[in-house]
This record gives structure tokens, sequence and C-alpha cells, in this order.
């Protein structure tokens, strides 16, 4: 990525106005780069997409795509490299109470950077949809299964939607302005998500992303965002802070919704009892 902040630098006098902004998007956001179209890049600096196009050009690439693809190699390079920085670092400390502190220091982050009428608006939205579709590829699949399977429990109307399933496009084809899409999407960004969020979007879905960073690809179709930290350690990425913010959302929506919820709760109950489902 270097030798192409090199070659716009060496540009710079070149480009026209326009070019110039989108230039400097370049060096201050490497990651907007990396993971937005140029038609948003454009509309970010208030250029054409076509603008953007032609200054990856000017500088010696095929086009915007094979520019996209350098930066996102490098910032993978550069985490895999923090990875060992911070492996090289839990080798000087005990192992285990480094991991927990770390665990520790995300729900802590996740207190001091949490946006509460955010919060709220993601509680409402839940309670108020007709139908709400959980969505999360790869590592997140797992979060998306224990949050949908929570969620229907206690409301009824929420299912797991997975690009290349089954029923995906029937699902898709069910969409419409009273329900709500809730993705999980965290590195790696998975593109088999974000069609998911932006297609949704398109059928008039609310949109509502939980994500590591408000740069994340899938912000820009998303109506509520939920920035979550994480940290990772020795190629293992840990969720501790993820799964509490499930846990809040689903307590906040017990609470709202408490009527409901318990009347559901209460027919599972009679049901598990009625098949003796449990040993006491």
């Amino acid at each position: 990525m270097q030798e192409l902040l090199q070659k716009l630098k060496d540009s710079y006098g070149q480009l026209s106005a326009g070019q110039k902004k989108v230039a400097k998007v370049f060096f201050e956001n490497p990651n907007k780069i990396a993971f937005s179209p140029a038609f948003e890049i454009g509309k970010h600096v208030d250029v054409s997409e076509s603008t953007v196009i032609r200054l990856t050009q000017k500088i010696g690439y095929k086009g915007y795509a094979e520019v996209q693809e350098i930066i996102q190699k490098d910032l993978s390079k550069q985490r895999v490299l923090n990875q060992y920085i911070e492996m090289a670092n839990l080798c000087d400390q005990s192992f285990m109470q480094q991991l927990l502190d770390s665990d520790v220091e995300n729900i802590a982050n996740l207190k001091r950077m949490l946006d509460e009428e955010r919060l709220q608006r993601v509680v409402s939205q839940i309670s108020q949809a007709r139908n709400i579709y959980i969505t999360g590829n790869l590592l997140s699949y797992g979060l998306a299964h224990f949050f949908s399977s929570w969620l229907n429990m206690i409301l009824g109307n929420t299912e797991l939607v997975l690009n290349g399933a089954d029923q995906y496009y029937q699902q898709l084809s069910k969409m419409n302005e009273e329900d709500v899409l809730i993705a999980l999407i965290l590195p790696r960004y998975m593109k088999s998500t974000v069609e998911t969020v932006t297609y949704a979007k398109k059928l008039g879905a609310k949109v509502i992303s939980i994500t590591d960073s408000e740069l994340s690809p899938v912000c820009a179709s998303s109506d509520i965002v939920l920035t979550v930290p994480i940290t990772s350690s020795i190629n293992i990425d840990s969720y501790t802070a993820v799964i509490s913010l499930l846990t809040m959302i689903m307590r906040s929506v017990s609470i709202q919704d408490s009527e409901r919820v318990e009347k559901n709760l209460h027919n599972m109950e009679n049901v598990y009892r009625d098949n003796h489902i449990f040993y006491t």
C-alpha cells in the first residue's frame, strides 16, 4: 500500500480538484477505500463515481477494484502482524490472566462507547417488527443462531437467514417495511452478509447492524449501527463484548415487551412440563 500512496503523492500536483478530494480519503481513511464501492467514496467527498475510478487509472492501476484488493491485502497482513505482537506480549505475562484481562477491557470499552439512545431505538424496532430476521456468516453464525433462537423463543417471530441456505430467497421475498433484519458482521467481513443487508434494505426492511467499526462495509446500508469492541489473540477473536451486547438487547426487549414475553414463556414451559423435557 505504501507504493500506492507514494504514487498518489507523486501525482498530486497533476490531479483535478475532485481527484484530490478522493486522494485525501486514501491517506486519511484507507479502511473506507478497502470496503466501500467507488460510488460511495464519490458520494462521501461529493464527486462522481467516474472521478474515483479515473484517479486509480491515472496513477497506473487498471481500476478501483485493483486498488481495493491491494489495500485489503495490506490491512490483512497488518492484522496478522498485530496478532503476532500480541502473542509475544502474552509470553511475558500469565497467559490466562492476560486473556481474561483483554475480555474485561472489551466489556469496559463497550460500556464506555455504548450509545444508549441508539440501543433503545434498536429495542423499539425489534418490539414493533412484524418479523425479525437475523443473519451472520462464518464465525458470526454461532452468535446469529444464539440470538435468533432466543428472540424467537420470547417473541415468536424471528428467523435465521443464511445466504446459500435452501429457504434464503423465500425469506428475502417476504421482507418489507414492517420487518427488521439484524446483521452480525465482524472481521473478516463476508461479502454474502453485506449482500443480504443491501437487498433487505432495497426491499424496505429496517436494517440493524452489529459490527466492530463505523468503517465496516455494512454501515452504508444500515439504519442503525451498534459498534462493539473485539480483540484477537493467536488468531482467535474474542466475542465476549458481543455476547454482552446481545444479552443487553434481549433483557431490554423482555422488559419493554414484558406481557408478550411472559405469555410466550408460560406457554413454552407448559409444553416442556407436559413432555418431561427436563429433569427438574
